[in-house]
């Protein structure tokens, strides 16, 4: 067939991609580990498309909600045209113009794109720290209406993922000590023209708005012009991988809001901080698994990042002796500034088993052998359940 033959608008698809989320193998965690559980992806699709295997996620029926991608802790999942950091571009070239960044869905059946506003598949697919990094900048509106989300194929589990999402950054900017208000839902409140010269962290020099592959390549092909717009990638920094893109997104909100002090101490994250409710013998399997590098075994210590941390479980459910528990939240200046807690610090016992020496962390009573022993089956505590 020669090129001439050939539809332009499926040019645009074929160069745009497949119309579904990406998977990306070695981000999952269910990869790693057998004993990793996660299925918030399964959870969070509506149209039960994904199946969860041993080696991860299968996309057998995509209809690009946008959801499973929000879901996943790890970036495992990604739409290739509306990634976090686009949505976060879009927001921030938005509110430096007009104030104000905007979000509708797609599924209302108007197309509300040249009016300014933000469009996303569901509203439900914009993750809470993307939203508490525009709401630094000024405010940020969806338009929610529950009685459209009632009608939507997606709505209920979209619905329920962005009210999870939007109390969590609203609860979030009360922590950083910024107005609640720079958050609101329901109205459908028109944008804000834009304004040549508008004052914004460029200088008051106009704003182009990012556009997605899909947006810019249909737009050619329809002859259509759109003045000041051009393809945006997203801010280097936020490409340090999939598995710390939204943990990177949340720890410069807060260091862009940071007060000159520091936040106060009791000013604190609505997210958990990891800490040890067992012995820890400092068996390097959960720093050596940890996809983010939230964790590290070095000089006798087992270290903890709150900055990098996805909260994706994988150490709990990796963990042979269970010593790893969720904790309180985190003060915000734990992340700001890139904090380390020491976990657990290897110390020299005597097992009260055996006898032998060993080295782990200081509620350590019996040796790993001896511990790991009891607990498999002929063992004494094997026996004992019989």
């Amino acid at each position: 067939m020669g090129v001439g033959k050939l539809d332009l608008e499926t040019i645009a698809a074929t160069l745009t991609g497949w119309g579904q989320v990406r998977l990306q193998g070695d981000a999952c965690i269910r990869g790693k580990s057998p004993r990793a559980t996660c299925q918030r992806c399964q959870e969070a699709c509506p149209v039960k498309g994904i199946d969860l295997g041993s080696g991860g996620p299968v996309v057998k029926d995509c209809q690009r909600c946008g959801l499973c991608t929000a879901a996943c802790p790890t970036g495992a999942l990604e739409d290739p045209e509306r990634t976090h950091s686009f949505f976060l571009a879009r927001g921030r070239e938005s509110i430096a113009v007009t104030g104000q960044a905007l979000f509708t869905c797609s599924q209302g059946g108007e197309d509300h794109r040249r009016d300014g506003w933000i469009m996303t598949s569901c509203l439900g697919a914009v993750t809470p720290e993307v939203v508490l990094a525009l709401a630094v900048r000024g405010q940020v509106g969806f338009r929610y209406l529950p009685e459209k989300c009632a009608g939507c194929p997606w709505g209920e589990k979209g619905e329920q993922l962005f009210l999870s999402s939007f109390a969590w950054a609203r609860q979030a900017l009360e922590a950083m000590g910024l107005p609640g208000n720079r958050l609101f839902r329901g109205e459908y409140r028109k944008p804000a023209p834009n304004k040549s010269g508008a004052a914004g962290r460029t200088g008051g020099s106009q704003i182009t708005a990012a556009m997605g592959r899909r947006e810019f390549f249909r737009s050619l092909v329809r002859g259509i012009k759109i003045p000041g717009v051009k393809i945006t990638p997203a801010a280097p920094s936020l490409q340090s991988g999939p598995a710390r893109s939204r943990a990177l997104i949340l720890q410069q909100a807060l260091e862009e809001a940071r007060p000159a002090g520091g936040y106060p101490a009791k000013a604190r994250l609505p997210l958990a901080s990891l800490k040890i409710a067992a012995p820890c013998y400092l068996c390097n399997i959960c720093s050596r698994l940890c996809p983010a590098g939230a964790l590290e075994l070095a000089q006798g210590e087992l270290r903890f990042y709150p900055s990098r941390c996805n909260h994706c479980d994988l150490c709990l459910a990796v963990c042979p002796h269970h010593s790893l528990v969720w904790g309180e939240d985190l003060p915000l200046e734990f992340i700001t500034v890139g904090a380390t807690c020491t976990l657990a610090v290897a110390t020299e016992h005597q097992c009260a088993s055996c006898g032998e020496t060993f080295q782990a962390s200081a509620a350590a009573v019996e040796c790993l052998r001896c511990t790991l022993n009891r607990h498999l089956p002929g063992g004494p505590a094997g026996r004992a359940g019989a």
